[in-house]
């Protein structure tokens, strides 16, 4: 009897010992935590060990767990904007979270596309009209070039009183150059310090002029004349379609970060034009035409950057009108690099 009774604690205490080992087993496998860093990793760990699940760089993906009863389940809803994530989590406890972040650019990239540059500068314009020579013109004679018979075709005034450069002259703190560039694409070659650079815009300057002037169409020619009503706002606005390609030299950082010394040239189309006159007198009137303005615009350009920001400078190889004035527009400003 004492032998059975002794087999029989022996049995249930080895018993105990493997329920307790069991329910130890079971509340290590239990413990196990979801941990994810910045949308791009995600970590299922245990007492023991730890286990990664790499995602993609580029693409968030929903997290899909296997979820123990003691935690909440999570739905995600994901923006992707570029290389832009937005990620909104609801739990089922109703908590709700949103995480913002940018996924880095791989080290070896060589392509960098920009969408949505944007420039805020000022513009003015280097005249270099014939007025010295309004002297000898013949007011019979029309002419539609640089000239000073030209410019008098284009801007006729008495002999006692011909136009000067002071007639066309700009309030320089209004006269804006705003320029918005849909997309601007870097590619890097070999050596990744020296690339080319792309794009596609528009090229948009607000010429605001000082004096009482009108543009006029006479006979299918714009001329230019000296108004009788004073102007509280005058100005011409010019909007090219523009390709810009340029070199550009990275000085430090790699990709497209760091300072970068880039040289090239816009090349333009006349895409819209129109002059704005406020007057008490008139109101508001806005005229849309081409004021025989140049159909095409070449602009060599130098331009500074520094990460998300660049410092540009641009000089037009063509004057801004085709006849008459000769006046080479030039601008500089303030670049955002976009998104």
């Amino acid at each position: 009897m004492n032998k059975l009774r002794s087999t029989c604690s022996f049995v249930g205490s080895m018993l105990m010992i493997l329920m307790i080992s069991t329910s130890g087993q079971a509340q290590r496998k239990q413990s196990v935590k979801v941990e994810a860093n910045k949308g791009l990793h995600v970590y299922a760990v245990d007492e023991d060990s730890e286990t990664e699940i790499n995602l993609s760089r580029d693409t968030t993906l929903p997290a899909i767990h296997e979820q123990k009863d003691s935690f909440p389940v999570e739905q995600e809803d994901t923006v992707v904007i570029g290389r832009w994530r937005i990620i909104h989590r609801e739990s089922s406890h109703g908590t709700s979270r949103t995480d913002i972040y940018r996924v880095p650019k791989p080290a070896n990239q060589l392509v960098f596309t920009h969408w949505f540059a944007y420039d805020f500068g000022w513009n003015n314009y280097d005249d270099r009209s014939a007025y010295a020579g309004l002297a000898d013109v013949d007011p019979n004679v029309k002419v539609y070039d640089y000239s000073a018979q030209g410019l008098y075709t284009f801007a006729p005034r008495p002999m006692s009183d011909p136009v000067s450069s002071s007639t066309f002259s700009l309030i320089p703190e209004k006269s804006v150059n705003v320029d918005i560039w849909i997309f601007r694409q870097q590619r890097f070659l070999r050596n990744k310090r020296l690339g080319i650079e792309y794009g596609l815009g528009l090229w948009m300057n607000n010429f605001r002029y000082r004096n009482n002037i009108t543009y006029v169409n006479a006979g299918g020619h714009t001329m230019v004349i000296v108004d009788s009503v004073n102007f509280k706002k005058n100005k011409l606005f010019t909007e090219y379609l523009t390709v810009p390609l340029f070199i550009c030299v990275h000085l430090s950082g790699e990709g497209d970060r760091g300072f970068q010394l880039k040289a090239g040239a816009n090349f333009g189309y006349l895409f819209k034009s129109r002059t704005k006159q406020i007057s008490e007198a008139r109101g508001k009137v806005k005229v849309n035409d081409n004021f025989n303005l140049s159909t095409f615009r070449i602009a060599p350009e130098l331009v500074l950057a520094w990460h998300s920001w660049s410092f540009y400078a641009n000089y037009s190889l063509t004057p801004l009108h085709q006849y008459g004035v000769k006046q080479y527009p030039y601008a500089f400003g303030i670049r955002f690099n976009g998104f």
